[in-house]
């Protein structure tokens, strides 16, 4: 399927079905110092975000009261960073969240506010803050403190984090939100989204040395945070499956490392992440089991939920979910730069296992004075049985003959949506162009074409884009 898509940016950045994607941006920060671097379903209730955002506030409210006669003699420093990024399809399907034929400010739009206190020579405290869309909500901007954390270093080769942090997680992750800080229009989107969550409450350390000409640096973080997976259902069948998007919230237990080496402007690096995810409805499916109707037949179905007649759904507490990430960039001949990253996601402990994924990216930049054209491909594909199964799952069909024919067959596809697999490569050409040191406009082309599916179309078009292009 072929896809055009425009999007104009002002920022501080199946079986076949093609997408296009043209993009203006302008990236803008102000402040002093560098933001960001460190070396069934139900929808979940709109107040317990609330609730949890109205926490993380008070917790560093409560922060800067304690700290109140250090912060007094302190050094201060505040910047600001912006994006404000407009996306438009030829297509009436939405893709990304927000992305179709009527034009939208909210896929890449955000605002936000960083403030620095150097408050001893060897200590430090950071918060962030910023206003983008809801990670819970198609249809709101909510404010959400990214960043509040207290920073020690005992020494020029140790630094300990204690607090809201960002993970050490992508090459650009922890600087996700200042477009001004990488070229790209937008980061690849099928590399950023492994994991829906980049921030945690927990411990981090960052360990460097030296070997000869190259810097070593060991990060390591632990902690616990709450976020939401997304999914879109064609079918209503509540209270079991509510039609259009839902949110499942999770818990997640997070903890990884990651290893890097720096020879000049060349950085390589390996990172091993692992997540323990609890939704908060309770334990999670692992395993559907095909009930038979007609004996010597393959007529049936799966049962998605405990409420269908069968055996019933094997579960487990929680998704054990493994992230590895490799990472290269590296000056070539001639003033270009290569950048690739490359991440595999798997779940431990469960065979419907949709989320098992391998993605990457690979890009040549080249910067010509204030320009910086850059060419890039980027791909995301679930392992083949999670696609089959899910691709089974989505056809399978009982004769209408059956009682109750249509309301299992619904199940069948509510099951299919639930199961969020990937199939799809892009291709993006664009520039930037820096205004100032603290500003860039930008300009991307990207077309996109999905395999057997994507979960990136948000639309009752999941399992019905095979082999179609669009422009």
């Amino acid at each position: 399927m072929r896809k055009l898509q425009r999007r104009w940016r002002i920022d501080d950045p199946n079986h076949e079905h093609d997408m296009n994607m043209t993009d203006l941006a302008i990236t803008t920060r102000t402040g002093a110092g560098v933001v960001g671097a460190t070396g069934g379903c139900m929808p979940t209730i709109p107040c317990m975000h609330r609730n949890r955002n109205a926490r993380h506030w008070l917790v560093s409210l409560a922060t800067l009261v304690l700290l109140a006669p250090l912060v007094a003699h302190a050094e201060v420093r505040i910047s600001g960073f912006g994006t404000l990024g407009a996306a438009i399809s030829d297509q009436d399907f939405v893709y990304q969240r927000f992305i179709d034929d009527g034009g939208t400010l909210n896929r890449d739009s955000l605002i936000g506010l960083q403030l620095d206190i150097q408050l001893a020579d060897a200590w430090g405290l950071t918060l962030q803050a910023k206003a983008a869309p809801s990670t819970h909500d198609e249809n709101a901007w909510e404010p959400t403190l990214s960043w509040a954390f207290l920073s020690w270093r005992p020494d020029n080769d140790l630094l300990l984090r204690a607090g809201r942090l960002r993970l050490p997680l992508m090459l650009y992750s922890a600087n996700s939100d200042v477009g001004v800080t990488f070229e790209f229009a937008r980061l690849p989107t099928e590399v950023y989204s492994l994991l829906p969550t980049t921030d945690l409450n927990g411990l981090s350390f960052a360990r460097t040395w030296l070997d000869d000409s190259h810097e070593w640096t060991l990060e390591g973080y632990l902690g616990k945070t709450h976020t939401e997976w997304r999914y879109y259902l064609r079918d209503n069948m509540e209270p079991l499956f509510p039609a259009g998007v839902s949110f499942l919230g999770y818990d997640f237990l997070m903890g990884g490392l990651t290893l890097s080496r720096r020879e000049r402007e060349n950085l390589w690096r390996i990172g091993l992440h692992r997540t323990d995810a609890e939704a908060d409805q309770g334990p999670v499916p692992r395993k559907f089991p095909f009930v038979t109707l007609v004996p010597g037949t393959d007529i049936g179905y799966y049962q998605v939920a405990n409420e269908m007649p069968g055996p019933g759904v094997s579960f487990v507490d929680k998704y054990i979910i493994y992230l590895l990430t490799l990472g290269v960039e590296m000056t070539l001949p001639q003033d270009i730069r290569l950048v690739g990253e490359y991440g595999q996601r798997r779940v431990d402990n469960a065979s419907i296992a949709g989320p098992n994924t391998h993605a990457a990216y690979l890009s040549l930049l080249k910067r010509i004075g204030r320009w910086t054209p850059y060419v890039y491909w980027a791909g995301i594909r679930s392992r083949p049985p999670a696609l089959d199964f899910g691709d089974a799952l989505n056809r399978n069909r009982v004769p209408d003959v059956i009682p109750g024919a249509a309301a299992i067959n619904a199940t069948q596809r509510a099951g299919a949506d639930m199961l969020g697999p990937f199939d799809q490569q892009s291709w993006a050409i664009g520039a930037s162009y820096s205004l100032s040191p603290t500003s860039k406009l930008k300009a991307e082309w990207l077309h996109t074409r999905t395999g057997v599916l994507s979960s990136f179309v948000g639309s009752a078009l999941l399992y019905m884009i095979s082999r179609m292009s669009f422009n």
